[in-house]
């Protein structure tokens, strides 16, 4: 995940956040760490990146967390 954008607050790696029913393949990458599963439940104003210290925030590039996302899903 080198493009994952580092936490504002302890500059760790971040981890994309899924929301909604996890597929296996989501599943799957949530348990090797390379995506973080939220649940069903979408706040109106969902946060995007997760860290290891679990501080959570929004990137401006939808870009990067679509790849990155599409990384993870695919267990590149």
């Amino acid at each position: 995940m080198a493009n994952a954008p580092e936490c504002p607050v302890c500059g760790q790696q971040g981890v994309p956040i899924l929301y909604g029913l996890p597929t296996r393949v989501a599943r799957e990458a949530a348990a090797a760490g390379k995506v973080r599963l939220f649940g069903c439940v979408v706040p109106r104003e969902p946060d995007q990146w997760t860290c290891a210290q679990s501080h959570t925030w929004r990137a401006d590039d939808d870009d990067v967390l679509i790849a990155v996302i599409d990384a993870a899903l695919r267990n590149d």
